[in-house]
């Protein structure tokens, strides 16, 4: 094994038959000090960053069915899935021309909020999280207006499903001091 002077960063690279971590492997760093611990993500941090990541991806999911319902409805098809969006079975439901570009245009705007939510939701953002609830408990009361109750039940667990990641977002960001021992 290569002696290293106080102070300086140990050999890049492995040394043979040592097992020991060193600084050419990914997510390990020298700090000048005390090459053992590093600030490094706990398994809790990275459970709820799967928890959180699940919730995110329900936004991926409502825009991705909403999108289908609205191809369905325009080739004239005579189902829709439950947890698409109300707004966007309202605005493909006009029948006039000038009408139906417009509700076109919402549907691209409404889709195109959801898919940003998931996404930045995804990137640990509370406000997206916030927002896309928040929209989406909006859309459940014109289902429950339009008395679509299975849709209704749907949409709350859904929103039940994305609260569920939002509530993981802080112990995501966490992370913890922790010794990094090498050895094989």
């Amino acid at each position: 094994m290569p002696e290293t002077l106080v102070g300086q960063p140990p050999a890049t690279g492995t040394t043979q038959n040592t097992g020991f971590k060193t600084s050419a492997q990914p997510g390990v760093k020298y700090d000048g000090q005390n090459a053992g611990v590093q600030q490094q993500r706990t398994v809790q941090s990275l459970a709820a960053g799967v928890a959180v990541k699940r919730g995110a991806n329900w936004f991926y999911w409502i825009a991705g069915l909403s999108l289908v319902n609205t191809i369905v409805a325009i080739t004239g098809g005579n189902f829709h899935f439950l947890l698409g969006l109300g707004i966007t079975e309202v605005t493909d439901a006009f029948r006039s021309p000038e009408a139906r570009m417009v509700g076109y245009f919402i549907d691209v705007l409404v889709l195109g909020f959801f898919l940003m939510c998931g996404y930045m939701a995804g990137k640990l953002h509370k406000w997206a999280f916030v927002m896309g609830m928040g929209f989406y408990a909006l859309d459940a009361a014109l289902t429950a207006m339009a008395q679509d109750w299975i849709s209704f039940a749907f949409h709350i667990y859904a929103i039940i499903c994305i609260w569920r990641g939002f509530a993981q977002v802080n112990a995501a960001k966490e992370t913890a001091q922790v010794a990094v021992l090498g050895g094989k």
